[in-house]
Formats: structure tokens, sequence, C-alpha cells
């Protein structure tokens, strides 16, 4: 009878131990959110350190202020001509790409 009080006790006690608030599979829940968040957090500082080589170079290199402002504006130098051409549409053929010679 004592070994099957001890033996139900034990079996409690690694259920509570697998389940609870702090149990093993608590555990490997948490520790695979807490991968997760560091993964993101890595992310976005490597993002925030391109972010401010962007704007440290806004503010020194006239270079890539010009270039920002053609791209993004359409500003051109005085004598300048700015050609559009419309977008390609879905389908088009690459104009500079090799055609195949006829046999």
């Amino acid at each position: 009878m004592v070994i099957l009080v001890v033996s139900a006790a034990a079996l409690l006690v690694l259920i509570g131990t697998a389940t609870g608030d702090r149990g093993y599979f608590e555990g490997r829940r948490r520790s695979a959110a807490y991968a997760v968040l560091t993964a993101e957090v890595e992310r976005m500082r490597a993002e925030n350190a391109t972010l401010a080589a962007d704007v440290a170079a806004l503010k020194t290199d006239p270079y890539v202020i010009e270039k920002l402002a053609r791209e993004k504006l359409g500003y051109a130098r005085p004598g300048e001509v700015i050609y559009l051409f419309p977008p390609a549409e879905d389908g088009a053929h690459d104009t500079h790409a090799p055609h195949d010679a006829p046999n």
C-alpha cells in the first residue's frame, strides 16, 4: 500500500513538473520565443545600422544627395535632357537580350 501511495505521489510530481507554469513544456516554449525575439532584435540592429549609414551619407556625401534628387525628384543639371520611358508591360521582351539567329 505504501509503494502505491509513493508511486502515485511521484507520478503527480512528475506531471506537475512537466506541465506547470515553470514546467518543462513551458520552459521549451519560452526558449523558442526567446530565440525568435533574439533573431528579430538582430535583424532590427542590422537594419538600424544600414539606416544610420544612409543618414550619414546623406549628411556628408553630395553625390548621394544628387543621386537621390535625380532618382526621386527628377532633378537635372542645367542643359540636361531627361527621357522618361513608360514601365515595361508584363511579358514584354528585353531589348538587350541576345536573339536567336534564324537557322
